[in-house]
């Protein structure tokens, strides 16, 4: 590692001392295995700030004017991670993309502030599979369990305060959240999860939620930030599961959207949340039908007309892939780059079609779930067919014969128009099983169980 930063740090060094007589901040380092030719930095609403080209050696060194103290997104192909910045920071990054978190080191100004976060981002990471078996603890031994792990983050805390006592508010709020909010994320999972058993534990809810006293859910600047996004919709769950709706129904979504409007004060991070809550309830349904009951509320509650365009677009390309119904033919580019028919393609057999943009998912989680059915689906054809319309972007992990994209002039644009990724699952007559369900569900597992 120092052999690619002592260098890299000399370049960075003296590159920004004529800059920083002024209000830049240098953001520079290097990319190993690159998934593409750019980075990009966005703000906390994740719009674009600028896009930074690497070098030939995969280095790169960006200049950005006027920058406010903050956290920021710093994205390479489809992964991303938190930055947290200052005015005339200068700070440097290194990371390998085959193992992007892991890797991922910071030096230079603010290093300590960002090496501190991408540390406890990885021991969320790993608390989150550990925690599988600590839900089924009794309630009072669970809670001593977080207890425990908060007296350890108070401690981590207290020493980052210590060595750093020149560290500003803004980032110790930040640091705060990290290490926190996923605990209370998960007391009130855990509450959550006793509501949903046959046989709940008799416990004191209270206990689980006495952290709502100090929290704040209606932080516009921080909703991009994932502690507190995750920790704002458990907060928001815990209180419609409460309701002892069926999670699966429609009233259910529509019992969140109405949550969402009641509790979220900030007209703009309500829109936010009203779109996430109606597409996440769309894909994670096993059936392709429309709800439109929620959709309506989410008109109705929303006021961001894009988003509502966005949303009648995704309704209106399942309309067009109707369950029952013969799967509509196109043609694609074969992995050996021939023009084909899709229906060519998967005649006779059992098939499984992820549409895939690669904005929306790493070639790591797809590779990861779809080698997962494949090899438990042997009797399915399984494919990926990439919209973006590169040819060049096969996924790495992920047998070849498997992949294949779409041209510009494909038909199969006209039931794509929202560019959300949709997996679809059709029998051996060619028939539509299920037009639109998500490569993430577990559920659909099931309906693939049923194509043979």
């Amino acid at each position: 590692m120092i052999k690619y930063l002592v260098p890299l740090l000399s370049i960075f060094i003296i590159s920004c001392n004529d800059v920083k007589k002024e209000n830049y901040t240098y953001v520079g380092g290097k990319i190993i295995n690159p998934k593409s030719d750019f980075i990009t930095l966005h703000n906390h609403y994740e719009e674009l700030i600028d896009t930074v080209k690497l070098k030939s050696d995969n280095t790169f060194t960006g200049t950005f004017k006027n920058i406010k103290t903050g956290l920021y997104l710093f994205k390479h192909g489809a992964e991303f991670q938190y930055i947290f910045l200052e005015p005339q920071d200068s700070l440097l990054i290194r990371l390998n993309t085959w193992d992007f978190d892991e890797s991922l080191v910071f030096s230079g100004s603010n290093a300590e502030k960002n090496n501190a976060l991408i540390e406890n981002f990885l021991i969320n990471e790993q608390q989150v599979k550990d925690f599988y078996k600590y839900y089924q603890l009794p309630n009072d031994v669970f809670l001593k369990t977080v207890d425990s792990l908060k007296s350890i983050k108070e401690s981590y805390i207290n020493s980052f305060t210590s060595d750093y006592p020149e560290t500003s508010t803004k980032y110790l709020d930040v640091l705060k959240i990290a290490l926190y909010y996923p605990l209370y994320t998960k007391l009130e999972t855990y509450v959550i999860n006793n509501r949903l058993k046959d046989n709940p534990q008799d416990i004191n809810e209270s206990k689980f939620i006495a952290h709502r006293e100090n929290v704040n859910i209606n932080s516009d600047s921080l909703m991009f930030f994932s502690p507190y996004r995750k920790y704002v919709y458990n907060n928001i769950y815990y209180d419609v599961y409460a309701k002892n709706i069926k999670d699966d129904s429609d009233e259910f979504t529509v019992a969140v959207l109405e949550t969402v409007n009641n509790k979220i004060n900030s007209q703009e991070l309500k829109n936010k949340l009203l779109k996430e809550t109606i597409i996440r309830h769309f894909y994670t349904k096993t059936s392709c039908n429309l709800n439109k009951k929620a959709y309506n509320y989410f008109s109705n509650f929303s006021s961001n007309d894009a988003d509502k365009e966005e949303i009648a677009c995704l309704l209106s390309d399942v309309k067009l892939i109707p369950k029952s119904k013969l799967f509509p033919n196109f043609k694609l580019y074969s992995p050996q780059g021939s023009m084909e028919n899709i229906n060519d393609i998967i005649r006779g057999n059992s098939t499984v079609i992820y549409f895939r943009n690669k904005d929306f998912s790493s070639d790591n989680w797809v590779s990861s779930r779809m080698n997962y059915l494949i090899n438990n689906h042997p009797e399915v054809k399984f494919l990926v067919i990439n919209i973006n319309d590169n040819k060049n972007e096969y996924i790495k992990d992920l047998n070849i014969k498997h992949q294949f994209y779409l041209h510009k002039e494909s038909d199969a644009h006209k039931f794509l128009t929202s560019k959300y990724p949709r997996m679809v699952l059709i029998d051996k007559k060619g028939t539509v099983v299920n037009g639109f369900c998500a490569l993430s569900s577990k559920k659909i597992e099931k309906q693939i169980t049923e194509l043979y």
